[in-house]
């Protein structure tokens, strides 16, 4: 991870207000884990590390239509 997103992270954790409740403390760390997983998909597309939409199916058919 890069310097630049560890400080923004840092920043945005400073600036929340000292009434955060447990709530929108879970909102901020599934937007973090959220966004982390698009980046992680996008620089998989960018080298070429990708499946095919028929491969994806049968593979989710296989999983969740048993």
């Amino acid at each position: 991870m890069s310097r630049s997103i560890i400080e923004k992270i840092l920043t945005m954790i400073k600036d929340l207000p000292e009434n955060t409740s447990p709530e929108d403390m879970e909102e901020v760390m599934y937007r973090l884990y959220a966004k982390k997983e698009i980046l992680k998909g996008l620089e998989d597309s960018r080298q070429g590390n990708v499946i095919s939409f028929a491969d994806f199916k049968k593979k989710m058919d296989e999983k969740w239509l048993k």
